[in-house]
């Protein structure tokens, strides 16, 4: 089992709701795990027991298809399968986690952060907390945990305009696909999202991936159109 910080972390990630909400690919209650039916309400004791023994299925996937890994990896790869299922283990993902290319990884674990399609803010925060935590030992160091809290709920899906390795919809699995939630109401959000920058620029590795991927949707412009045009976006490719 996860370390109890990394749990923790999920857990803040999903936020807490007594009663069953909609999320894009469920109705979910607790800590994001899936409810018996529309509007059912729990108390807290037994959303604890819905989240131990979806974290516990999460994490045996993991060790399933990618046995050995650091305790910190495998903390990021269960949060992910919690969050979003089992996919990324047949896509370009779980390839480089097969074929030990953690850079790769990383960057590719980067773009799990869509819901109903498009990109989401606090997708984008989780994504850059989580994959921080790969290479960790058993406790990530206690800032990674110290600004997450949980606000509006939003459901992750498998990036688009992916190849054959890379599905872009969500396939059905025994783990439950969940309720996510932004890491900041939107008048903090600017403030979440430079404590999670601010982590990445202490690993040089890291803030150099992060950088090559968000260089790949900066917007063009045509040099036909004058400056009241708007910008195109380039599409970006997994």
């Amino acid at each position: 089992m996860l370390d109890p910080n990394y749990l923790d972390a999920i857990k803040k990630f999903e936020g807490y709701s007594a009663e069953a909400r909609w999320d894009y690919a469920q109705n979910s209650n607790g800590y994001g795990t899936r409810a018996r039916y529309a509007g059912e309400v729990i108390d807290k004791a037994e959303a604890e027991r819905r989240f131990k023994d979806a974290v516990t299925q999460a994490a045996d996937f993991v060790d399933k298809v990618a046995p050995g890994l650091d305790d910190g990896s495998k903390a990021a790869l269960t949060s992910l399968t919690y969050n979003a299922g089992t996919a990324w283990a047949q896509s370009g993902l779980g390839e480089a986690i097969a074929n030990g290319d953690m850079n790769k990884a990383r960057s590719l674990f980067l773009q799990y952060n869509k819901a109903g399609g498009a990109v989401a803010d606090g997708l984008v925060q989780r994504r850059l907390q989580e994959v921080t935590w790969f290479g960790q030992g058993a406790t990530a160091p206690e800032n990674q945990f110290a600004s997450l809290s949980s606000n509006i709920p939003l459901a992750a899906s498998e990036p688009t305009n992916a190849s054959p390795l890379e599905p872009a919809t969500r396939e059905s699995t025994p783990v439950p696909s969940s309720v996510v939630r932004l890491a900041k109401t939107e008048t903090n959000a600017s403030d979440s999202s430079a404590r999670a920058f601010a982590d990445l620029t202490s690993d040089p590795a890291l803030l150099a991936l992060l950088v090559g991927h968000l260089g790949k949707s900066q917007p063009t412009r045509n040099p036909n159109e004058n400056d009241a045009a708007k910008p195109e976006t380039r599409s970006q490719s997994v």
